[in-house]
């Protein structure tokens, strides 16, 4: 297994995105390469999300919108227990959830 998280990125205007998407939110192009996506950054906004579907076993999710030294704005789950706007974070990668016996892995932040 990879210890890597990777977005994509698109082959026609060179977007790089993730989550990834069927197709580019900047150009609307349907192919892509992947990329490596990582380092640190500083939090825009976060969210704790209490409507989480069944397969999730915790009670909630804190969710960020991160952007990150090389731009790219990426979303994922904030593992700090006192957030602040602007904070600085760093990219890791971590189960996001479980289903069944499987550990679903993502992207995550903690404190830089």
């Amino acid at each position: 297994m990879s210890d890597n998280v990777y977005g994509m990125k698109c082959n026609s205007c060179g977007t790089v995105s993730y989550p990834k998407h069927a197709v580019c939110p900047n150009c609307r192009n349907e192919t892509f390469i992947d990329v490596v996506i990582g380092g640190e950054g500083k939090v825009l906004t976060f969210t704790d999300v209490y409507a989480l579907a069944i397969e999730y076993e915790t009670r909630y999710l804190r969710l960020a919108i991160v952007e990150l030294d090389d731009g790219i704005r990426v979303t994922g789950q904030l593992l700090d227990g006192e957030p602040k706007l602007g904070m600085r974070v760093k990219t890791v990668l971590g189960t996001v959830r479980q289903s069944g016996e499987t550990a679903i892995q993502g992207l995550q932040f903690v404190s830089a």
